[in-house]
């Protein structure tokens, strides 16, 4: 009998809602909007701060030495890939060599692309040394990556070009010799080979005109160093300022670790959190506020329904279920509805979306976003719960009568 009659209030409540074709569809928008804003936020600040997690975890080293005016550059390479062009003389690399403290140097050259015929935009190249690295090659040793050679590269996820392949900068061609794993960092957007397939790039008319390449061995972008297991972080402070000022003068170098190198991005991204918290907030203000003014509206306009209703035998109960039954239908269908959509939009253009918005990927994976879909569309449920217990409280203030006459 229970069940009848939960199944009475739910067919009344489809049948009110289908009477009325505008107003459930208006609120189920406004739900929409609401779980769409909480279902994205959401996502972008999860995906912003994997990035940076991913980027500090696989950057390898203790310190990271770059010259001053190209931290901003570096640091926007590695957590984006946005690509830059920085150089500093070479000669750094063996005075940080030198200082106390230091186990071993390893060195990198960033050099961006113009255009390329694998790609829509632009592109990083990361040239490293095979005989001294210790921070890009025992991460493609896990991925299980050939050797390179003279002439060969390695591409990130997001570079659209597959092992065999040819590929073009400065109009120079590389071979492909192999594709990495998506790491969420720059890396993704990165093309990877040594500093003898970069020099090559000396023979390119392109490139003598756009980059120092008549001295081109004699730069690096950035040092990577490990520094003795035993350092103290007192004596830290006193290394990195020792590495800072080894080299030729006349050079600004910044010595620090990778968590400071990206501590302003994370400073943003938590500046980037509190807009977000905020903006999600004020949705679920507006819409709990939109539903329970509606749904206000709508029993002031039925209350000769319910007297009707009432006097013919039915129970407060059951109009209150009549209304928690319209306001779970619209917040569930609207909730669903909104996160889905909205799922659909950011899986189809996750690459824009990254680039436009400077975040190294958005893992739109079922694993990943299931989980968030579940919350929004229970948080959309829950404000429709809500608008509807506020406003069903005016049908326990009538009674029969008067609920009979307002209409009159």
């Amino acid at each position: 009998m229970k069940k009848d009659k939960k199944l009475s209030a739910l067919n009344m409540a489809v049948q009110n809602l289908k009477s009325k074709k505008f107003r459930p569809i208006f609120m189920m928008f406004f739900v929409m909007l609401m779980s769409a804003t909480v279902f994205f936020s959401t996502i972008l600040m999860k995906n912003l701060k994997q990035g940076i997690k991913s980027t500090t975890e696989r950057a390898g080293a203790d310190i990271i030495v770059v010259p001053n005016e190209g931290t901003e550059d570096i640091r926007d390479s590695l957590f984006a890939g946005t690509p830059c062009s920085v150089f500093f003389d070479k000669s750094w690399k063996e005075a940080v060599g030198k200082v106390e403290g230091v186990e071993r140097v390893s060195s990198q050259l960033y050099v961006g692309t113009l255009s390329t015929s694998c790609c829509d935009l632009p592109v990083q190249m990361i040239a490293f040394d095979p005989k001294t690295d210790f921070v890009v090659q025992p991460w493609l040793k896990d991925q299980n990556v050939v050797k390179l050679k003279k002439g060969q590269v390695l591409v990130g996820d997001r570079v659209e070009a597959e092992p065999g392949e040819k590929i073009q900068f400065y109009s120079t061609e590389f071979e492909v010799a192999g594709k990495l794993e998506k790491t969420g960092m720059g890396y993704d957007g990165s093309v990877f080979m040594t500093f003898d397939t970069l020099y090559e790039l000396k023979n390119s008319k392109t490139a003598r005109s756009t980059l120092p390449m008549e001295d081109i061995e004699n730069k690096v972008s950035m040092l990577m160093v490990d520094i003795d297991d035993d350092i103290e972080d007192v004596d830290l402070i006193h290394l990195r300022l020792d590495i800072a000022q080894c080299g030729p003068k006349g050079e600004k170098m910044y010595a620090g670790t990778t968590d400071e190198l990206l501590s302003g991005i994370s400073d943003q991204v938590k500046q980037l959190s509190g807009y977000g918290n905020v903006l999600i907030y004020i949705s679920l203000i507006s819409t709990a506020l939109a539903l329970i003014s509606i749904f206000v509206l709508t029993i002031n306009e039925r209350k000769y329904e319910f007297g009707v209703l009432y006097a013919l035998g039915a129970k407060k109960s059951q109009m209150r279920n009549i209304i928690l039954s319209e306001a779970l239908i619209i917040s569930g269908i609207g909730g669903v509805t909104g996160t889905f959509l909205t799922y659909g939009i950011v899986a189809a253009f996750k690459d824009v979306i990254s680039i436009k918005l400077d975040v190294p990927y958005l893992d739109v994976s079922m694993v990943q976003t299931m989980p968030i879909a579940g919350i929004c569309i229970a948080i959309a449920l829950g404000t429709g719960i809500v608008a509807a217990v506020c406003s069903v409280y005016q049908i326990g203030k009538g009674e029969v009568y008067r609920l009979l006459r307002e209409n009159e």
